[in-house]
């Protein structure tokens, strides 16, 4: 009895396939709602910034922006504004990752939550004890890896555009929002 490994090739292609683990976490309502719980109504209040803008953003943060607009909401409670809640994409290593971010009143980062990973790894970036580094960080945080921000073995490049993101948000808060 003579064994034809030809048959053995496809549950050998699924055995080593990478799995992908891409998903789609939450909608952006869901999002609002996780950042900003007490916020009773959200004021869409896009960006689109100006090259000048973009060059100073770009300078004050040390990250590139990849596009002049970005998605906005005005937080508020009763009428008073309690934050800005914004949502974005970064490169992960191939794919984009679209997250959102709460910045408070103060200008401290309130939360940020991961609404579309699309990489077939290193979504631990969505683990709650990663993302919670970056509550009460500010312009003025170093927001570096390994310093103040903990990398992630496998989500190295995911780690690092998350972090420059939020950077970059934060400086565009200050710069355009205040």
């Amino acid at each position: 009895m003579s064994l034809d490994i030809r048959w053995l090739a496809p549950i050998a292609l699924v055995a080593v396939a990478p799995q992908c683990i891409a998903a789609k976490y939450m909608s952006v309502e869901q999002a609002r709602a996780l950042i900003f719980p007490f916020a009773d109504e959200f004021v869409h209040r896009p960006v689109q910034l100006t090259p000048e803008q973009m060059q100073e953003i770009d300078k004050l943060s040390g990250v590139p922006g990849r596009t002049p607009q970005q998605q906005v909401w005005q937080a508020l409670s009763k009428g008073t504004m309690v934050g800005w809640f914004f949502v974005d994409q970064v490169i992960g290593k191939h794919e984009l990752i679209t997250y959102a971010l709460g910045i408070n009143a103060d200008g401290s980062v309130r939360q940020f939550e991961i609404i579309e990973y699309l990489e077939a790894y290193g979504s631990q970036v969505r683990y709650p004890n990663w993302r919670e580094q970056f509550v009460g960080k500010t312009v003025d945080s170093l927001l570096r890896i390994d310093s103040d921000i903990g990398n992630i073995s496998g989500a190295t490049l995911s780690v690092r555009h998350l972090t420059d993101g939020i950077k970059r948000l934060l400086f565009l808060h200050r710069s355009v929002l205040r």
